[in-house]
């Protein structure tokens, strides 16, 4: 997932944000193979974190203008990844990641 989202990190207007996710990605990849946390306290996790700096990337984009044009397909793919729906034991979606 790391090496995917690194196609994503140029396009996004601040990529630092990306970078602490799949830091915390990484981290918790660990966890979960050291059996120290479950796959789905892992998904709670990563849902929560991703809020949050989707929430923080917000907070620090001006407000758009009337004409601006959509994101890039891949900003927009990663800014709907991780519902929380993710979190949730018979998850369906296809965004959990």
């Amino acid at each position: 997932m790391i090496k995917a989202t690194e196609l994503v990190r140029p396009l996004l207007p601040f990529p630092e944000l990306l970078d602490r996710e799949n830091a915390l990605r990484k981290a918790l990849a660990e966890q979960v193979q050291a059996k120290a946390i479950s796959l789905l306290e892992r998904n709670v996790q990563i849902q929560k974190v991703h809020s949050q700096l989707l929430d923080e990337e917000r907070g620090r984009l001006p407000a758009p203008p009337a004409d601006a044009g959509k994101p890039p397909l891949a900003v927009a793919q990663w800014r709907q990844s991780n519902p929380e729906s993710c979190g949730r034991l018979g998850r369906d979606s296809g965004t959990c990641y």
